[in-house]
């Protein structure tokens, strides 16, 4: 016991804040420089897999410009310098003030249709909503089919002309008021279009429930949860001891503060962002890396494992919590289900 409280203890001692980050902008969405958007053909970005991203590229595309063409880099390499950046620190378009690209650049459209309303809710429940109720009915619908269609191509290999196929699919069952799972099911599979892989690629990520990570910091191993997000959504609730570990910090000097992790989990709302930095972190040498299954912090409130959060948890209660429940972690679980 003392040799798990000790874990913990270094744990927070070495708390890693990244200081050089740069707040997400108070911009409104009608600060977006949209004849900027209207005037290039050229877009650029990260490669990424979270829908707000693709939402918005499939935005650009079907209702900015349908001659837009994108070109996609990887992370923390610089984009090209005569396209516009979108989705990425200090671009005029991205995240933020907890709303989506894709709601940012829909306001400052002017566009106005219901189709365009459910995405715009739908991409604000599956990456930006934590504590509400779903602002759409289909959001766990059309989660569980993107992520069947990234799942074919091992995440993070989807085509641009699948993510634009769903995208149209998607927008119109949106218009069918009366749209049930089935249709979903039939219409977002694209498994003829979009058939998958057929390799396998060598930086695989694995997803660990709850359980499994539990007995992991049972047994005395060093797990360093890894927070993917701003520091805003940070300050409001995180995961016990995480350490802030961003997509664009990702690199060969900062994976070293987790060289001595037995595991190391990065994670986001819905893991999207945390497996990007998980697969990146993997590339620089970080072997034992997982994500969390059910996905990210959300699904980690809703099983009620302990959390930090702001005015209500200190650091100090949550990791104490969390060792509590690692002791009988199957209790621990079946308990908060009740």
């Amino acid at each position: 016991m003392m040799n798990l409280y000790r874990h913990w203890m270094f744990f927070l001692a070495a708390l890693f804040l990244c200081n050089s980050s740069v707040a997400y902008s108070s911009a409104s969405s009608a600060e977006l420089q949209l004849q900027s958007l209207k005037s290039t053909l050229r877009f650029a970005t990260w490669q990424g897999i979270e829908p707000d991203k693709w939402a918005t590229l499939w935005l650009i595309k079907r209702h900015l410009s349908t001659d837009a063409y994108f070109l996609l880099t990887p992370p923390g390499v610089a984009l090209s310098q005569d396209a516009v950046a979108f989705g990425v620190q200090g671009a005029s378009l991205r995240r933020a003030n907890h709303e989506s690209m894709f709601r940012r650049l829909k306001q400052a459209m002017n566009l106005d249709s219901k189709a365009l309303d459910g995405l715009d809710q739908i991409i604000h429940d599956v990456e930006v909503n934590i504590w509400d109720a779903p602002a759409h009915l289909h959001s766990s619908w059309f989660e569980s089919m993107y992520r069947q269609l990234q799942a074919r191509y091992e995440r993070d290999q989807v085509p641009i002309d699948c993510y634009l196929a769903f995208f149209d699919a998607a927008v119109r069952l949106l218009s069918q008021p009366d749209a049930q799972l089935a249709d979903y099911a039939e219409k977002l599979s694209l498994k003829t279009e979009c058939p998958g892989l057929q390799r396998h690629q060598p930086d695989f990520v694995a997803q660990l429930d709850h359980l499994e990570i539990l007995r992991e910091i049972s047994l005395g191993k060093k797990v360093v949860f890894v927070d993917t997000r701003e520091d805003e959504e940070f300050n409001e609730v995180h995961l016990p001891g995480a350490k802030i570990l961003r997509l664009r910090d990702v690199n060969a000097e900062t994976v070293k503060h987790f060289l001595d992790a037995d595991l190391v989990v990065p994670y986001c709302v819905k893991d999207f962002r945390g497996f990007e930095v998980a697969k990146s972190m993997k590339q620089f040498g970080i072997k034992h890396v997982a994500t969390l299954s059910p996905y990210g912090l959300k699904g980690w409130l809703k099983a009620d494992l302990p959390v930090v959060r702001a005015g209500a948890t200190t650091e100090q209660q949550a990791v104490q919590a969390l060792m509590q429940c690692a002791m009988e972690p199957s209790v621990c679980l079946k308990e908060n289900q009740k």
